[in-house]
């Protein structure tokens, strides 16, 4: 059984987490990049931006009650593209 390296464990934590902000922005840019095709982001005028200001811009804070109508579509055998850009 290996032994942990307490150090090692916060010092790569801490390098993983030195730029979150940039690690964000990729992160939210592939998300798009995957889903930019899905019903609902284009419903909302995203039209395949992947920058966070569009995002922000195009994209309201919602609730589950917001999304029901599209996971009931889902849950009614309804696949193509609703909210994701995978089937």
């Amino acid at each position: 059984m290996a032994i942990l390296d307490v150090e090692k464990v916060i010092g790569d934590f801490e390098a993983m987490t030195k730029d979150a902000e940039n690690v964000q922005r990729e992160t939210l840019k592939l998300i798009l990049e995957e889903n930019g095709c899905a019903e609902y982001l284009q419903n909302l005028g995203l039209n395949g931006r992947t920058d966070p200001e569009s995002f922000k811009a195009c994209v309201p804070l919602v609730t589950h009650k917001d999304l029901e109508p599209y996971i009931q579509r889902i849950a009614d055998g309804s696949f193509p593209l609703i909210l994701t850009g995978n089937q």
